[in-house]
């Protein structure tokens, strides 16, 4: 007898899940002077201090990730910074979280992120959203999001580290 053949196609795996749209299109964020956490006050605009709540609002408040050499994640300690010769992340106003991370994938949070400054860890308590974009350890995704009644300088900055 002739063999049996069919159409019938051979069987996927459905482990990986597709990530939130918002994990495809998110900023990378990549410098080295993020992961300054000494006060060191390595500048990274032509010797000034970074403006990341403007550069933010300017284009549109997007996802933002930490990669490469700027670490994979939001700082989760208080480190130093001051409006003196020292800064610590390229700014004045050192931006880090020690909030626990949300567990289920694609699904927005706040959370509380803060700024540090004048040895002042927590100078200003701000809400952001996070959203986990895998079941991979820091596979997370940050949005600066607007706090209303909060008046903004121009020296936030977002740190980062492994």
């Amino acid at each position: 007898p002739a063999p049996i053949t069919t159409n019938t196609p051979a069987p996927t795996s459905t482990s990986s899940l597709p990530q939130p749209a918002s994990c495809q299109s998110d900023i990378n964020l990549t410098e080295y002077w993020r992961k300054d956490h000494n006060g060191s006050n390595i500048a990274p605009f032509n010797g000034s201090v970074n403006c990341h709540n403007r550069d933010m609002e300017n284009a549109g408040r997007p996802w933002f990730r930490f990669t490469g050499a700027a670490g994979s994640r939001l700082l989760d300690h208080c480190i130093y910074s001051d409006n003196s010769a020292r800064s610590s992340c390229g700014t004045h106003l050192a931006m880090w979280s020690n909030e626990k991370m949300p567990t289920d994938i694609g699904i927005s949070h706040s959370f509380n992120v803060y700024s540090s400054y004048d040895g002042n860890c927590k100078r200003d308590i701000l809400q952001w959203s996070v959203m986990r974009c895998s079941s991979r350890q820091h596979d997370v995704i940050y949005k600066w999001e607007l706090n209303p009644g909060k008046s903004y300088g121009c020296s936030y900055g977002f740190c980062g580290m492994d």
